[in-house]
């Protein structure tokens, strides 16, 4: 996180609100001390927050594909499982 002095800020609030809603944050620092967080507002809806995820995903699914990484679930996973018998009878 970038940290920036009162004075930066007071300098040129709209060009750190700009860089705030395009997601970034900031910690405002007075005599070098941490005083202030500027970050984005949380999303108001879970429609916005389901869309920045899948948004993100994406990024995340198109990153591996171009880098040629294939992940298999089942093969990832194969140790993790638990191979325990199920009970003949429910214990509830």
């Amino acid at each position: 996180m970038i940290s920036i002095t009162i004075e930066e800020i007071s300098d040129n609030l709209p060009a750190y609100l700009q860089r705030v809603q395009a997601g970034e944050s900031f910690v405002v620092l007075q005599s070098g001390k941490p005083i202030a967080k500027m970050t984005p507002p949380e999303p108001d809806s879970i429609d916005e927050r389901k869309t920045r995820f899948l948004n993100a995903l994406a990024e995340y699914q198109a990153r591996l594909e171009a880098e040629g990484i294939d992940l298999d679930p089942d093969e990832i996973f194969k140790d993790v499982r638990d191979r325990t018998p199920a009970p003949e009878e429910p214990r509830w």
